[in-house]
Formats: structure tokens, C-alpha cells, sequence
């Protein structure tokens, strides 16, 4: 299986392509002006540096959000029209479970993704490692620093917490709660998580319709 993985919900985007849970290749950008075009040159460029072309896509697995709006939005308008185009599976998989999923080993400690979400929020969910799985503690929410301490504080468990994600421009009450061992980890969103968790989708029957799917905002473009 060919897994085509898109990622443009942060401040960089990827692409990868994963053939039976081994990554070919990859690129990285960062998610700026001109985004739409610059994705589908890459695309291009990516397939044809395999040799391949969009006709050999078994699935395409898409971060399904939160994060940048337009990041969000274009990435999915992108995943549905290849999916659609080429009459193949769309997996959406959201952003926080991919940044989290591989470090779902740490079964002590608490996981907690987070996406720099501006205006002093972050975009975050807690999870708890479970070896070769992840347990969602609870929603996909934006939070302000103390209302995101508490949620820390109220589900840490006396255990560590380990903070997961692009943390570059996060305030220091994001990065540290006080009372709380913690760790951060400067990490973002593989293809090759992405591609995992859409071929656990596709195993489970699981798949996304390009027609209905919605991505995860979480906010509106106005807020």
C-alpha cells in the first residue's frame, strides 16, 4: 500500500510517501504565501523523485487539524481532490494525535500536543500511551494559559508531563506549570505517524468520504 501523507497545519508543511509503513521520501516547507501552489510543485516533485505517479497512490492521508486556518483549509481541499481524482481512500487523521503518536511508549507520563493557536492560546488534547496505541483523556480544545495549567494539574496523576509539538513563540506559562515535572519536546507531525494511524484507519474499514469531510478548526477564521 502507497500512503500519500499531507500536513499543513502548523508553521511547516510535509508530504511523504510511505509504502507498507516504510517511508520513501519526504519534504518539508514552511507553511507560508502561496501554499496551494507551492504543495502541488512539491507533490510533483516528490512522485517524480520515486519514479512514481499519482495513478500509483493506494491512499492519501490527510492532518486533519486543528491549526493554521488556511493551512487547514488548503490542505484538506487538497487531500479530496487527489482522493476524488484518483478514486482512492481519504483518511483524515487529526494533528494532535499524529504529533503525539510517537511517543505513545511513555505509558507513565502524560502526553499533551499542543499547536501554537496566537491571540495567547494553544490548541491541545491530553493522551496517555498505551505501548502501541494512544487513550484519549480528553477533547481537542484551545486554552489560555490557566485554564491550560488547570486541565494539566487536574490530569497529571502525580506523573510527568510531557509537552509535545512546535513550542517555538509559546508564552513560558505554556511550557512549564508550576508543581508539575514536565518535559518538553520540540517535535512536529511525520508522514510516518500519519501514515500508521491512516493504515489503522483503512484496517478498521475506516475511511473519510471527499465529499462530507470537514476538517478540525476549533476556532473560525474570525476569532
Amino acid at each position: 500500500m502507497l500512503i500519500l501523507t499531507i500536513d499543513t497545519c502548523t508553521d511547516i508543511s510535509t508530504l511523504g510517501l510511505i509504502r507498507d509503513g516504510v517511508l520513501l521520501a519526504e519534504t518539508a516547507f514552511p507553511s507560508r504565501h502561496t501554499l496551494a501552489q507551492r504543495l502541488l510543485l512539491r507533490l510533483e516533485w516528490l512522485l517524480s523523485e520515486c519514479g512514481l505517479t499519482k495513478q500509483a497512490l493506494s491512499a492519501v492521508a490527510v492532518s486533519s487539524g486543528p491549526g493554521s486556518f488556511t493551512g487547514v483549509r488548503i490542505g484538506a481541499a487538497v487531500a479530496k481532490t487527489l482522493a476524488w481524482g484518483a478514486g482512492i481512500p481519504l483518511v483524515g487523521i487529526p494533528t494532535l494525535t499524529a504529533l503525539a503518536y510517537p511517543f505513545r511508549e511513555l505509558k507513565t507520563d502524560l502526553l499533551v500536543p499542543v499547536i501554537n493557536a496566537r491571540r495567547q492560546q494553544v490548541y491541545l488534547t491530553l493522551f496517555r500511551g498505551e505501548g502501541h496505541a494512544l487513550r484519549h483523556v480528553v477533547p481537542e480544545q484551545a486554552l489560555s494559559v490557566e485554564p491550560f495549567a488547570d486541565l494539566l494539574r487536574q490530569h497529571a496523576a502525580g506523573g510527568r508531563v510531557v509537552l509535545i509539538g512546535q513550542t517555538d513563540g509559546l508564552s513560558a506559562g505554556f511550557l512549564t506549570v508550576p508543581d508539575l515535572p514536565s518535559a518538553v519536546v520540540h517535535s512536529q507531525v511525520t508522514p510516518h505517524a500519519l501514515a500508521l494511524l491512516a493504515q489503522e484507519r483503512l484496517q478498521n474499514n475506516e475511511q473519510d468520504d471527499p465529499m462530507t469531510f470537514a476538517p478540525i478548526y476549533l476556532r473560525s477564521a474570525a476569532d
